[in-house]
């Protein structure tokens, strides 16, 4: 079972990779995406890699920081769906809302690599 959601996990994560090319600031995300990918293309294998995971709930936690202000400017004034919204100036929260999300799913799955048992084969 951890195989089937390990590899569902890493091609979700280089699938969020692939869209940021659009993205204003692509870089620093699509390495967030991949490297999450990564992680979870190590533990489908068996492995953990405890500095990457590490690096990355860094990675994750400035992200947060730093989009979690949009994120709560949404939750108070924004009625809008943030998957299917458009992001406009007007409404930056759009978009630091749901870079929070992405941001915090990438924390929530290598807190969870990094503490779980590893299969045994």
């Amino acid at each position: 079972m951890n195989l089937v959601i390990s590899v569902l996990l890493a091609a979700y994560f280089i699938f969020a990779a692939a869209v940021q090319y659009n993205d204003p600031d692509p870089i620093h995300w699509s390495l967030l995406y991949l490297s999450s990918a990564v992680a979870c293309a190590f533990s489908a294998m068996g492995k953990k890699n405890t500095p990457l995971l590490y690096i990355i709930m860094g990675m994750a936690i400035i992200e947060i920081a730093i989009t979690g202000d949009g994120f709560i400017n949404w939750f108070r004034f924004g009625n809008e769906n943030l998957i299917t919204a458009k992001m406009t100036e007007e409404k930056p929260y759009i978009e630091l809302g749901r870079e929070c999300i992405g941001a915090l799913i990438s924390l929530v799955v290598v807190i969870w690599l990094n503490y779980r048992p590893l299969s045994k084969k």
